[in-house]
Parts: structure tokens; C-alpha cells; sequence
């Protein structure tokens, strides 16, 4: 059955859908101070039935009534990328909810360990509002735009689990010929092909794919390939690359800022150049190195609260690994007044993986490690980095925790299934190496990127030709 028939799950979208888009633009101050007062109370309420966060609380001497509002967010502990992973699967939801019917989302690891959380439809179906309000900033209507996804639809992917529990649904809303998904690891030249059939309105996927894209648009492959606006996320994109993508496509390219934790877009690029926050779906804030709350305008990690939905509770969590610097109410010329964003998102720096069969993959889909250690069950390894130092050589690096070197599995059994998973991606062309290391460097002030390509990309392209 079509979730969206169910009234149950139908009327309160409908009338979501009818309202919350325009949300932003239509509550004064006042009136969306309130409204997201009233929704950090409900989330605290559920969140108290959440192992993980019931503990948490009580260590802290929390109830939810002594939560008023966002002003008494800072009362609340924080949440960490490690409390999730480590209290998966029983902690992260209410007791009496049955996991079976929850759907299971996780991240790729390209920060570090994959981390999975519980979602259910209603929180899933709020993208579909996000994605309306993106249509009304970038001037597209939603259910008649033709939209290209080139994502990571793998099993238990937050794109899969999308695209599996509400875009086979939106037939209701849209017509389903507007919109298709493709992998974007499969051989660049199959994308394109895919996309000159289709002739998307909107393409959202990683830079690195639209540069790809970019180069082939150039080299006279994509004549029908015409988008009207084009949709990145997953990693920041630098200058040069939207400066070569916007050359050869000569049209608008925007960030979207999302996370599979967040469920949905934490923050928009608007067409006037500022990273918007959905601040009604979203609290942000700001903390340096030792956990101390920034103030407006100052450079720190990110914190997230999620003001919606159930599955696995995200109240004030850590974890996302990504540098900004917040600025209050900002009257942008677009007509948004929301927090933004000052110079977008930093943290997520792009890296790109091309394989000699003209495979290209960006980092968020060659981060096999983690893969390895969830399935073994291990933590003995405490890092790991992808270098691509040839078009056919790849080293891979591990650090090991040395108090649970001797401890099962192997330290041999980890480092072939690591060396088989590798082979099993790049094929018999590539010589992988997998190795100890002492250590990963990080650049200043930044994390260590999980995946390093040495290969001049110019020297790529003439692969991929």
C-alpha cells in the first residue's frame, strides 16, 4: 500500500505540504521562535524514552520539563558520533518501538566510522517539504521538473532508503518519468549517456561528477544535457571547480548542506550566494576544540539538533565533523532571514578516485575500510586513509589500537578482507597495498581526509577519454 493513502501519514502531509515550504518566509521572529520552542520540547519529550538519551539526561540531572525552549538547549549533554555507534541498535530508539519496521540509514565512514540511525516515513517525508521549499527558492516546480539523483544508492544509504520508502511513492504528487537515479560510481560515459535520454531540469549529485560532467560538456559528449540549475552536496565544492562546471554548463550551481543524521537539508545555498539554515527544521550551534560553545561569527565545529520526526533522536550531536562560522538573523537580498552560514561549509573536502577502466568514484564511495571493521565487528583499528598515489596504485593505511592488538580478529584476517574488498572494487589493473602506520596527519585545524588522490586530474581525463 502507498504510505501517503494512509491517512494517518496522508492528512498531516497534505497540510504540511500546503504550509511548511513557505514556512520560513511567512513567520516573523516572534512567531518562529515559538514554533521551534514548542518542537525542541516535543523532541526532548521523545527523546527521553530513548535509551542513549534517558541515561545522558538523568547523568545530568535533566527532566524534560526543565526544558522550556531553545534558550535551555545548553542544559542538554552532548551527543557524539561514538555514543551512536556504540549504542546501536537497542539504545537509539524507545523500547517499545519495533526495529522491523524502522528503516536503518548510515553514513559512508569518510569522516571516520559509519554511523547508523533509525528514521521512520513521517521524518523521511519531510524531504519532500525540503524539497518543495528548494524548488520555490530556485524557481522549479517540484512535481514538474525533470530531477537526475547520482548518488550512493547502496542497501541501508540514506539515498536508497529515500528513494525505497518515498520517491516510488510521489506518483500522487509527481509523475515518476521526471526522475531518475543513478549510481555515481558507475563509468562516467553510462551517466552520461543516462542523462542526454532523460535531459534532466535539475542534476544533483557530488562536484567531483559535475566537473566530470563539465569536461565531457566541453569535449561536445552532453549537447543535450541542459540543465536549469545544478545541485551539489556531500563535500565542499572550491572555486575552481564551480567556476569550470559553471563555464561549461553556464547555469546556477548550488550547495545543498546535508547529512544522513540530519535527515534532510540542515542548510541551503541560496541564489544570491548565502548558506541559509532550515532553521525551522534545525538548531545550530558552534564549539571550539574543548567543547565550548562559540559565539556568532566565530570559526568551530558544528552541532546539530534535529526539531522533527522519530526514529533515532539528534539533540545537540558532535558528530558531524564539519567546520562553520554562524551568523545571526541575516537579511539576505533573496528575501530569507535566517541564520547563515558565513563562506558556506569547510571539512568536507572533496577528493575523487579515477580507476584505469574509467570508473570514478568520490570519496564518500571508495571509503571501503569501514565497511570491513563494521562487518568483522572490530575496533582495533583507530584510523585509516585511501591514497590513490597512480592511476593503478593504491595504498591503504591503518592504524592500529595496540591495547587490542592481540585481540580477535587477527590483525592478518583485517588487513586481507581490507586488501580483498579493494580488489573486489578497483578490479586486477590496480595494485593495492595495505599497510600499518604509526599515524595520519591531519592538515592544520582541519580533519584528515579519508581519501587522498595523487593523480593530476587533466592526467585523469585523458583515462576517461
Amino acid at each position: 500500500m502507498n504510505p501517503f493513502l494512509n491517512p494517518f501519514n496522508g492528512l498531516p502531509f497534505l497540510k504540511n505540504y500546503l504550509t511548511v515550504p513557505s514556512r520560513l518566509k511567512n513567520y516573523d521572529s516572534k512567531k518562529m521562535q515559538k514554533y521551534r520552542d514548542k518542537a525542541l520540547r516535543d523532541v526532548i519529550r521523545y527523546a527521553y524514552t530513548v535509551p542513549l538519551y534517558q541515561k545522558k539526561y538523568k547523568a545530568a540531572g535533566i527532566k524534560p520539563e526543565d526544558i522550556k525552549g531553545i534558550q535551555d538547549i545548553t542544559k542538554l549533554p552532548f551527543i557524539t558520533k561514538k555514543d551512536i555507534v556504540e549504542q546501536y541498535p537497542d539504545g537509539i530508539l524507545p523500547i517499545h518501538v519495533d526495529k522491523t519496521k524502522a528503516y536503518v540509514a548510515s553514513t559512508s565512514g569518510s569522516t571516520g566510522k559509519p554511523v547508523s540511525v533509525y528514521v521512520d516515513f513521517p521524518t523521511l517525508a519531510q524531504g519532500v517539504l525540503q524539497s518543495v521549499r528548494q524548488g520555490k527558492t530556485y524557481h522549479y516546480n517540484v512535481r514538474t521538473a525533470k530531477i537526475a539523483s547520482i548518488g550512493t544508492f547502496h542497501k541501508g544509504r540514506i539515498d536508497r532508503v529515500y528513494d525505497d520508502a518515498i520517491l516510488n511513492y510521489t506518483q500522487l504528487f509527481r509523475k515518476s518519468k521526471n526522475y531518475i537515479s543513478m549510481n555515481a560510481f558507475d563509468p562516467i560515459k553510462e551517466i552520461i549517456k543516462k542523462l542526454n535520454e532523460f535531459q534532466p531540469d535539475i542534476i544533483y549529485t557530488y562536484p567531483i561528477i559535475l566537473q566530470h560532467l563539465a569536461y565531457f560538456k566541453k569535449k561536445g559528449y552532453c549537447d543535450t544535457i541542459n540543465p536549469k540549475i545544478l545541485q551539489v552536496g556531500g563535500y565542499t565544492m572550491d572555486q575552481y571547480t564551480h567556476d569550470y562546471i559553471h563555464n561549461a554548463f553556464d547555469c546556477p550551481i548550488v550547495n545543498l548542506y546535508q547529512s544522513v543524521e540530519a535527515c534532510g537539508t540542515i542548510a541551503y545555498e541560496c541564489l544570491k550566494g548565502s548558506w541559509h539554515i532550515n532553521n525551522d527544521f534545525y538548531h545550530v550551534e558552534v564549539i571550539d576544540e574543548h567543547n565550548n560553545l562559540l559565539n556568532f561569527g566565530e570559526r568551530g565545529h558544528i552541532v546539530v539538533t534535529r526539531l522533527f520526526g522519530r526514529g533515532t533522536p539528534i539533540i545537540r550531536y558532535t558528530g558531524m565533523d564539519d567546520w562553520v562560522t554562524l551568523v545571526e538573523g541575516y537579511q539576505c537580498p533573496c528575501g530569507d532571514h535566517t541564520p547563515i552560514f558565513k563562506n558556506g561549509v569547510e571539512g568536507r573536502i572533496s577528493a575523487r578516485v579515477i580507476l584505469p577502466d574509467g570508473r570514478v568514484y568520490p570519496a564518500a564511495s571508495f571509503e571501503l575500510v569501514s565497511l570491513v571493521l563494521t562487518e568483522l565487528k572490530t575496533y582495533k583499528i583507530t584510523n585509516f586513509q585511501t591514497i590513490q598515489n597512480k592511476i593503478d596504485e593504491i595504498e591503504i593505511h591503518l592504524v592500529v589500537d595496540n591495547d587490542l592488538r592481540d585481540t580477535d580478529p587477527p590483525l592478518d584476517f583485517i588487513f586481507k578482507k581490507v586488501y580483498e574488498k579493494y580488489r573486489e572494487k578497483c578490479g586486477p589493473a590496480v595494485k593495492i597495498t595495505v599497510k600499518e602506520v604509526k599515524e595520519i596527519k591531519s592538515p592544520q585545524n582541519k580533519p584528515a581526509p579519508l581519501v587522498i588522490s595523487k593523480i593530476n586530474l587533466e592526467d585523469g581525463y585523458k583515462i576517461l577519454e
